[in-house]
């Protein structure tokens, strides 16, 4: 009795489209939210729940900020809530505490539209790599594991999670940079030193990516090696 190739893989393509739907409906859901109230931080004074927050620049990095002003040191000897305002900033742009952040309420459309993408661009990712993976086993249940189309589909998984997260990492650091910086009144010193700085930078996907392109030239090579076996038999 032949064996079906594809049974081996039946219960991994069970569980890969069920969190492939599971991560699409969550990241609709986020996006429609975000669409609607501004997404994580929805919430306005004005009832437009268009709130941004994003990591504040170094105290040191801003210019005129409280240790460069003499006035302002001698509010801070006096009373410890001028820390409320380390450096000066834009009309209606506050800071959040504990956590070191600035936040503007209001925001414009543009505005939104950066905050939001950059929020959203490594789930995207992710979710074109979950649909990837999708084909890749459906691929593999249809034809032999060692198919070439199967090894090439393998290869571009692996290609498509080392650039795209770094892509979308590298995004996200240099939009929330860049809205920081526009947040603050004075000009900010060493903007890319900043953004590297606050740079998440996407290890495991990178390893997942290297590890699916080196599965990749494993498999092409026991491809090889049984197209070899089946010309000499």
């Amino acid at each position: 009795m032949p064996l079906d190739r594809s049974t081996p893989l039946k219960w991994t393509a069970i569980v890969v489209r069920v969190l492939l739907v599971l991560f699409a409906a969550t990241m609709a859901y986020e996006v429609g939210r975000a669409a609607l109230t501004g997404g994580e931080n929805a919430f306005g004074s004005r009832g437009t729940q268009s709130l941004v927050c994003v990591a504040s620049p170094s105290i040191l990095d801003v210019k005129g900020n409280l240790f460069e002003d003499p006035q302002r040191r001698k509010a801070v000897a006096a009373s410890s809530t001028v820390y409320d305002n380390p450096y000066p900033v834009e009309k209606g742009v506050e800071f959040a505490y504990p956590l070191p952040q600035i936040c503007k309420d209001d925001s414009s459309l543009g505005t939104q539209l950066l905050y939001q993408t950059s929020r959203f661009a490594t789930p995207l990712v992710l979710l074109i790599a979950l649909f990837l993976l999708d084909r890749l086993i459906r691929d593999a249940r249809r034809e032999n594991g060692f198919d070439e189309v199967v090894v090439r589909r393998l290869w571009f998984l692996g290609a498509f999670l080392i650039v795209s997260t770094l892509a979308a990492s590298l995004y996200t650091s240099i939009v929330e940079t860049g809205l920081a910086v526009s947040m603050a009144a004075g000009s900010v010193r060493q903007v890319w030193e900043m953004a590297l700085f606050g740079w998440a930078f996407p290890w495991a996907f990178l390893l997942a990516g290297l590890g699916l392109v080196v599965m990749s030239k494993v498999v092409r090579v026991g491809a090889h090696m049984r197209e070899e076996l089946e010309g000499t038999v």
